[in-house]
């Protein structure tokens, strides 16, 4: 059964999700599933930078292989499109952390199907459609290093919050107590912050930042301004 569309108001433009250079089964699926949450697709063959510069759009959907730097380059760079949200289709065989400057912020798995376009579209709609001050988890992948009583690690994280982030490690194990994490946040704000874990399924752990860690406020600070709040 689908899930019913998102009421929304007439007095609101339809928000749009650039679908770049995209194979026709993907750009089905995803238009489908975009729709169901009152947000148009639109499919883009070519000439994407130059589009940037004349079109309003809250998001981009691109693969994620050798030709998405120039695109990724493109949207973060558009002085109007830059805070858009970037959706990534990851390759079985790519590396997502070769694309941790851009700050893509949700992964869709190759290839698309219907019930993760459906989950992508469903968890993302609220900033899409500006619903921004109910939106406390941020959707961001950026590499990540931990540093822990066991041992240095590595990984991606998934989401962000000015309390802490879920992370996906490269490699399955178990964290200690205190943690100790380095990040660079899109537009280049480095950032070292005291951290613990608060979950752990398989390789995905929740951490929760140190609350009296000074570090908090540079990501609060950015996460106001991605959301236009500052």
């Amino acid at each position: 059964m689908s899930s019913a569309p998102v009421p929304r108001s007439s007095a609101h433009a339809v928000p749009k999700v650039a679908l770049v250079q995209l194979d026709a089964s993907s750009t089905e699926t995803l238009t489908r599933a975009f729709a169901q949450y009152g947000v148009q697709a639109v499919p883009i063959a070519e000439e994407f930078p130059r589009r940037l510069g004349m079109e309003q759009f809250q998001g981009c959907v691109v693969l994620l292989d050798e030709h998405a730097p120039a695109v990724l380059e493109a949207v973060r760079s558009s002085r109007s499109n830059h805070r858009m949200l970037l959706y990534g289709i990851l390759p079985r065989e790519s590396d997502v952390r070769r694309f941790s400057k851009f700050g893509i912020n949700t992964l869709i798995e190759s290839p698309v199907e219907r019930s993760n376009a459906v989950h992508v579209a469903r968890s993302t709609c609220s900033l899409l459609l500006n619903e921004l001050r109910r939106y406390v988890r941020i959707p961001l992948v950026i590499e990540i290093s931990i540093a822990s009583l066991v041992g240095d690690l590595s990984g991606s994280t998934r989401e962000i919050s000015g309390g802490g982030m879920s992370v996906q490690l490269a490699r399955m194990a178990s964290l200690s107590d205190k943690l100790r994490l380095a990040f660079t946040l899109p537009e280049k704000s480095a950032v070292t912050i005291e951290a613990e874990v608060c979950w752990q399924k398989d390789s995905l752990v929740g951490l929760k930042f140190q609350e009296s860690d000074p570090a908090r406020q540079i990501v609060r600070k950015w996460i106001n301004k991605f959301l236009g709040l500052d």
